[in-house]
C-alpha cells in the first residue's frame, strides 16, 4: 500500500472536504483527487460518493477511515517514541562565528539543565544548515535568516551589525554610500550575510559590482590584511585582529545587521532537549556576553 495514497484518502475523510484536505496537505484539489483514486484503483473500490450536494464515504470507505485513522496514530505514536530515543543526543547546526563565539557559552548552560544530554554541532553556510534540519540531521540550528519553508519554526535571537574592514585609510565612522565603488570580498552564495549585504545595498541604491567571492571567512579576513579589498563581518569576529593592527574597523552610521534565528521543526516542538535548548537561549544574557555591540 502506498502510504501517500492513504494520507489524502484519510485526510480528504477526516475533513469531509477536498478543499480543506488540499489546503492541510500543501497540494492542489487535483493532485489529492489523483492520489485518492490511485488508491481505490490498486484495491478496485469506490471509497468517496463524489457528487456536488454532499461529501459521503461508502462503506469500504468507511472501514478504510477506520484503519487509517489507526494506522496514523501509530505513526504518531512511534515519531513520539523515536523523539524520546533521541532526546539524549542533540544535533545542532550553526555558522562558523555562532559556533565561535557563541555557541560554547550556550552549551555550558544546557549542559546544566541536562547534564547526561551529548552534543554533535554541525557547521555551514545558513542555507546548507537550513537545509538540515528540514532533511532531519539537525535537531535544532542558529542561523541567519534565510526564506524557511512552512515546517520550520523560527525565532529570532539577535541583530548583529556588520563592521566594515579595510587596510586602507579611512574615517572611523562612514556612511554605507561612501563605500560605492570599492573593491568588496563577499562570502559565497547561501550566506545569510552575503544576501544581507547584497539586499542592503540594493535597499540604499548604492552598486555593489567589483567583489571576490570566498567560501572561508579567515581566508576572507587575509585578503584584508593583504590589502585586496574590503570586508563585512561583526565586531565580536575581528575586534582582537584590529588591536592588533592587522586591518582598520570602519563603524557603518547606516548599519546592515544579520537576523540570527533559532530554527526547528514543528515536529520537534515536543523534544524535551529542543525545548531546553529554546529556553537557555531565550535566557542568554547577550549584552554581558563578548559579543556586545549587538543591536
Amino acid at each position: 500500500m502506498n502510504c501517500k495514497h492513504l494520507l489524502a484518502f484519510y485526510t480528504v475523510a477526516k475533513h469531509k472536504s477536498f478543499t480543506l484536505a488540499a489546503r492541510e496537505l500543501n497540494v492542489s484539489q487535483p493532485v489529492l483527487s489523483i492520489e485518492v483514486k490511485k488508491l481505490e484503483k490498486t484495491y478496485n473500490v469506490i471509497l468517496i460518493r463524489r457528487n456536488k450536494k454532499a461529501f459521503e464515504l461508502t462503506e469500504e470507505g468507511k472501514i478504510a477511515f477506520t484503519y487509517a485513522k489507526q494506522v496514523f496514530a501509530l505513526l504518531d505514536d512511534l515519531k513520539d517514541v523515536l523523539i524520546q530515543g533521541d532526546e539524549q543526543n542533540l544535533k545542532i547546526g550553526s555558522t562558523p562565528y555562532i559556533v565561535n563565539y557563541i555557541m560554547p557559552d550556550v552549551l555550558n548552560g544546557l549542559k546544566e539543565c541536562q547534564p547526561d544530554l551529548k552534543f554533535q554541532i554541525y557547521t555551514g553556510l545558513s542555507t546548507e544548515i537550513m537545509e538540515m534540519v528540514v532533511n532531519g540531521d539537525c535537531h535544532v540550528a542558529v542561523i541567519g535568516r534565510v526564506p524557511y519553508p512552512d515546517e520550520i519554526i523560527y525565532r529570532e535571537i539577535m541583530k548583529l551589525p556588520l563592521y566594515f574592514i579595510t587596510r586602507e585609510a579611512m574615517n572611523e565612522k562612514v556612511f554605507l554610500r561612501e563605500l560605492a565603488g570599492f573593491s568588496f570580498i563577499l562570502p559565497e552564495k547561501g550566506s545569510a550575510t552575503r544576501d544581507h549585504l547584497i539586499r542592503g545595498f540594493k535597499e540604499r541604491n548604492i552598486p555593489l559590482e567589483q567583489f571576490i567571492e570566498c567560501e572561508s571567512p579567515p581566508a576572507i579576513k587575509h585578503m584584508v590584511h593583504l590589502g585586496m579589498g574590503g570586508a563585512f563581518f561583526p565586531l565580536f569576529d575581528i575586534r582582537d585582529d584590529v588591536a592588533r593592527g592587522k586591518y582598520k574597523m570602519v563603524e557603518i552610521l547606516d548599519p546592515i545587521s544579520v537576523t540570527y534565528d533559532l530554527i526547528y521543526l514543528k515536529d520537534k516542538r515536543k523534544s524535551r532537549s529542543v525545548r531546553s535548548f529554546v529556553e537557555v537561549f531565550k535566557n542568554f544574557d547577550f549584552h554581558s556576553h563578548p559579543t556586545r555591540g549587538i543591536s
